[in-house]
């Protein structure tokens, strides 16, 4: 891990977030508190995209996305309906 003050980190911001793109982890000390910079951990995108619909039993799960759910408060249970004024 690289350590820097803040005000080396201004100076020198450009190259730091180069770095930090390369896998470095950099320490900015300022004010007696340290900020860590570093590069978000990536995913692997070769991974397969589980199949959910072995899992998933739902009727007319094609049409998931046209949904309503309606709830009408504390007392009565969430509802699929097709018009939540019925």
């Amino acid at each position: 891990m690289k350590r820097v003050t803040a005000s080396d980190a201004r100076r020198n911001w450009f190259r730091l977030l180069d770095e930090v793109a390369a896998g470095e982890v950099v320490c900015i000390e300022r004010g007696g508190r340290r900020i860590l910079v570093q590069r978000e951990a990536e995913s692997p995108s070769d991974a397969p995209v589980p199949d959910y619909a072995s899992i998933l039993r739902a009727p007319d799960a094609a049409d998931a996305d046209a949904w309503r759910w309606w709830w009408e408060g504390p007392e009565e249970d969430v509802r699929l309906v097709d018009d939540p004024d019925s």
